[in-house]
């Protein structure tokens, strides 16, 4: 695979966060991710300490690491990925 790079560009995260943590916030320091461009959380359920959320993140070249160190820095548990896509790039030789 000379000269070829495989991406994650979009990802689907169900994770778990505590109720105080706040979601504008979480989006906006998951977007601050290298290679991150857009992020999304869906809610799916609530209960008296946690949430359930769906976190959509899409960029030229995620970094899985570097999203799940934000996730785990503010108290958010990964409960699996349910989507992933990635693609192949060319890297320019130079």
């Amino acid at each position: 695979m000379k000269n070829m790079s495989v991406n994650i560009r979009r990802i689907l995260i169900e994770a778990l966060k505590p109720r105080e943590t706040l979601l504008v916030e979480l989006a906006q320091v998951i977007c601050s991710v290298n290679g991150a461009e857009e992020c999304d959380i869906i809610v799916t359920d609530v209960d008296v300490k946690t949430e359930t959320i769906k976190i959509t993140v899409k960029g030229p070249s995620i970094k899985y690491d570097d999203v799940s160190n934000v996730l785990r820095e503010y108290g958010v548990s990964i409960k699996g990925i349910d989507e992933v896509s990635v693609a192949k790039t060319k890297q320019s030789s130079l």
